[in-house]
């Protein structure tokens, strides 16, 4: 009986860890970001922590392009010229954030999911940077930055 709890313990500890980026965090790797070439901004998207479907990760696209992934307790970023973007998902029941991107401005962008019940879809906020930086401060690199 007691080798089946510590199996299952040990299960589930690893199936945690399936779902939890490892690597650098945001506060880590924010000293030591690339800068910015003339024209560009930078758009950082973020997953915080989720209580259920932590293991699903939904396709973020910007432009109708796919930057990454809404992964739980990751965050990631692009760099685009300065213009109008628009951030989805790829199902129906995806959300949509329309914003301006600046010349040397940096965006937060939330994606997080809808609901316990709607894991797969994604909801999108635009936050203040003082808000993302803080919320990202313990998250860690999930992505490559796409071209």
């Amino acid at each position: 009986m007691r080798a089946r709890r510590i199996a299952l313990v040990l299960v589930l500890t690893l199936l945690g860890a399936c779902s939890t980026p490892v690597g650098t965090s945001y506060t880590q790797m924010s000293v030591s970001l690339p800068p910015l070439k003339a024209g560009d901004g930078r758009v950082f998207f973020y997953t915080p922590a989720v209580r259920f479907g932590g293991d699903v990760q939904p396709v973020i696209k910007l432009g109708g392009t796919i930057v990454g992934f809404a992964i739980a307790s990751g965050f990631f970023f692009v760099d685009r010229p300065a213009g109008r973007y628009e951030a989805t998902g790829v199902t129906a029941a995806d959300g949509r954030l329309d914003f301006p991107l600046a010349a040397g401005e940096a965006k937060y962008v939330r994606a997080s999911p809808r609901s316990a019940f709607s894991v797969n879809a994604v909801h999108f906020l635009l936050v203040p940077a003082p808000e993302g930086q803080a919320d990202m401060a313990a998250l860690v690199y999930s992505g490559i930055r796409a071209p």
